[in-house]
């Protein structure tokens, strides 16, 4: 079950670095509710390189995104051929529960790290030499937090241990809904090619990624932008009812797909190259069976 979770959770990391510039776009799009400081990807993309740098594209929550991919991804990727099992058919409703299952369950032991991520990525800006940001979400102010591990402490010593799960039943249902976009869709499209006469490899694990990418991020696109809103801590939401209620009365349906370009642009080359990659270590270099 060890190495089934480090495989998952490796080929995430490698996945992760590489389109972590993706991932930080979408955090910023979706906790400026008001689009005072982006109006678009594009938009939000140009600005980030010209006042921040290229290399800020990639640096910030670096750390937090491969902690949260040797966590939360190795456990909802990693535990899915198991849990598959001890629900005892394979059927798509079992790839469905079986997905939201080890979601769910990442999701909620690996919070702590995603709320670490969100908060580094949404606040990121280029510092003055006063130590004051001359960028970004928080201009004219100080960061919150220095780095990676000190955010963990500074979060606890200001909220203690439930400070660390803020956000966690929206980042569940998020996970939940992703994991069974993603890995029901990946196994049920695999399985329909086999039959079809395609052979394992790394063709069929490329076209079953992609197509299994979009459903997921579809599926998992309103949970996800609640629960960056209440990680984020910008916004005072007292829980998700409440998100959802705000968001309803002060902006539109249309705010629960905020940031989807990006999102789903992400999305869909991640698992497009996770997944493959998974397979790949899961194969020849740890010796177990394809997903």
């Amino acid at each position: 079950m060890a190495l089934d979770v480090l495989s998952a959770g490796l080929g995430a990391a490698i996945t992760d670095s590489i389109f972590n510039p993706l991932a930080m776009i979408t955090v910023r799009l979706q906790v400026d509710k008001e689009r005072s400081m982006y109006r678009s990807f594009g938009q939000c993309l140009a600005r980030i390189i010209s006042e921040e740098g290229l290399l800020r594209l990639w640096t910030p929550g670096l750390v937090a995104t491969w902690l949260r991919a040797l966590t939360q991804t190795g456990l909802r990727v990693g535990l899915y051929p198991r849990i598959k099992g001890l629900y005892g058919r394979d059927g798509l409703l079992t790839k469905i529960a079986s997905g939201a299952t080890t979601g769910a369950l990442g999701a909620f032991l690996a919070n702590p790290v995603d709320l670490v991520r969100v908060r580094l990525q949404s606040e990121a800006g280029r510092l003055g030499s006063d130590g004051i940001y001359a960028t970004g979400l928080r201009t004219g102010q100080k960061p919150r937090h220095a780095h990676t591990f000190r955010a963990f402490l500074d979060i606890f010593q200001q909220a203690g241990m439930r400070g660390l799960w803020c956000g966690a039943p929206a980042n569940v249902a998020r996970a939940a809904l992703l994991s069974a976009g993603q890995l029901a869709t990946y196994d049920q499209t695999k399985q329909v090619a086999l039959v079809h006469g395609w052979s394992e490899g790394p063709r069929l694990h490329l076209a079953s990624s992609c197509f299994s990418g979009f459903v997921a991020q579809v599926a998992c696109m309103p949970a996800d932008v609640v629960k960056t809103r209440l990680q984020n801590g910008h916004h005072r939401y007292e829980g998700v009812v409440q998100c959802l209620g705000s968001m309803l009365r002060n902006e539109s349906p249309s705010a629960f797909y905020r940031g989807f370009t990006p999102a789903a642009s992400r999305q869909v080359p991640v698992m497009a190259v996770q997944m493959p990659i998974v397979e790949y270590i899961r194969k020849h270099v740890f010796g177990l069976e394809y997903l």
